[in-house]
C-alpha cells in the first residue's frame, strides 16, 4: 500500500482518484505518530514532519515533490543517503516571478519610485521626475540564473528592447539571451550590466555570490534585484553600496532571515524595495503543483523513477 501524506494541500478531486487507484492519503493535520515510518510519498515538504519521517528507522519515503523550485532547505544529504527521489517545481513559478522581475526594473525606472512620495506630499513633480526617468531600450540586463525562470525575464525583457546576458555554468546558448557567460568569465559583463537579477539556486558555490568585490564591478547607477536566495547576497554589502549611491536601487524578495526581522537595517535602506517572498505567488499553486505529480506518479508506481523535473541531490537543483 502506497501512503502520501499530503504536506501541501491536494484538491478533493485528487484525493479520490487518487483513492481510487489504491492509494491512501493522510492530511498533515492528521497526521499520527504511529503513521511516520509507512509514509512513502511527501506532496510537500513540512519542516516539522519531514524531519521526523526520515528519522524514523526503516521509514518507507521514497519521493518528495517540493512546491518549490529551490530545495536548499532540504536535507538533501539525508535525502541522498537514504535514496529519496525529490522531484521539484521548476517552471510552475517562471511566468510570475519574471512579472515581478520586469515590475522592479519599471519601478525604477518610469518614474513610479519617485512619484509615490511626491503624490504622498500633494506635489505635481513634472519636470523633476521626468528628468529621472529611463528608457529602456538597448539597456543592459545581466541575469544570473538561465533556466525557465531566467529565459522567461530574458524574454519580457526583449519585449522592452533590452539586451540580455546570461550566466550559467555550461555555457550553452538559450533562448532570449543574446549572449551567454559562463561562472568563470561573468565578471566581463559587470561594468556594462544596467540591471543585474538573481535566480539561481542557492549552492555552496552561489552562497553570498553577490558581495563586496561583485558589486565594486558594476557601474555606479546600476539596479540589482535578488529573485533567487536570500544567502546569495551579502546583505551588509549590499545595503553598503545603496546607501553610498553606488547602486541606484535595490530590490529583493528574499532574505538571509526569513520572515525579516522587524529590526533589520535593510527595512530603512535607501532605494531598497522589499517584497515578503511573493514573486512565485499563484493563486492555483495546489492544483499546478499536483499537475507535476501526476506527471510523476505513473512512472514512479512503474519503474520507481521521476521523468518530471527531477533533482540532482548532489548539485542541489
Amino acid at each position: 500500500m502506497t501512503v502520501i501524506l499530503a504536506a501541501e494541500t491536494i484538491l478533493e478531486q485528487h484525493v479520490k482518484a487518487l483513492t481510487a487507484k489504491g492509494l491512501t492519503i493522510i492530511a498533515l493535520a492528521d497526521l499520527k505518530p504511529s503513521q511516520l515510518g509507512s509514509i512513502e510519498i511527501m506532496f510537500g515538504w513540512n519542516k516539522d514532519a519531514g524531519p521526523k519521517i526520515l528519522a524514523e528507522p526503516g521509514n518507507q519515503l521514497k519521493w518528495i515533490q517540493t512546491a518549490s523550485s529551490g530545495v536548499d532547505y532540504l536535507p538533501l544529504a539525508t535525502l541522498a543517503k537514504q535514496g529519496v527521489l525529490v522531484s521539484n517545481a521548476r517552471g510552475m513559478h517562471a511566468k510570475p516571478i519574471a512579472q515581478t522581475a520586469l515590475s522592479y526594473i519599471l519601478h525604477f525606472t518610469r518614474g513610479i519610485y519617485q512619484s509615490l512620495p511626491a503624490q504622498a506630499a500633494h506635489q505635481w513633480e513634472h519636470h523633476a521626475i521626468g528628468e529621472q526617468m529611463t528608457n529602456l531600450e538597448h539597456r543592459t540586463l545581466l541575469i544570473f540564473g538561465t533556466g525557465q525562470i531566467g529565459e522567461e525575464i530574458a524574454k519580457y525583457a526583449h519585449v522592452m528592447g533590452m539586451h540580455t546576458i546570461g550566466v550559467n555554468r555550461h555555457g550553452k546558448p538559450v533562448a532570449n539571451f543574446d549572449q551567454i557567460l559562463t561562472d568563470t568569465d561573468y565578471e566581463q559583463a559587470l561594468p556594462q550590466a544596467d540591471f543585474v537579477i538573481n535566480v539561481m539556486p542557492l549552492t555552496p558555490v552561489t552562497n553570498r555570490f553577490f558581495d563586496t568585490t561583485f558589486f565594486t564591478q558594476l557601474h555606479r547607477g546600476a539596479y540589482f534585484f535578488n529573485l533567487g536566495r536570500g544567502a546569495s547576497v551579502d546583505e551588509a554589502a549590499l545595503m553598503h553600496y545603496l546607501q553610498s549611491g553606488h547602486l541606484a536601487g535595490a530590490a529583493i524578495d528574499v532574505a538571509q532571515n526569513e520572515p525579516l526581522p522587524s529590526d533589520s537595517p535593510l527595512w530603512a535602506t535607501p532605494n531598497l524595495i522589499i517584497t515578503p517572498h511573493i514573486s512565485g505567488y499563484i493563486a492555483d499553486i495546489h492544483e499546478r503543483l499536483f499537475k507535476i505529480f501526476d506527471q510523476n506518479l505513473p512512472s514512479y508506481l512503474d519503474k520507481g523513477e521521476l521523468p518530471v523535473n527531477p533533482v540532482d541531490l548532489s548539485a542541489g537543483y
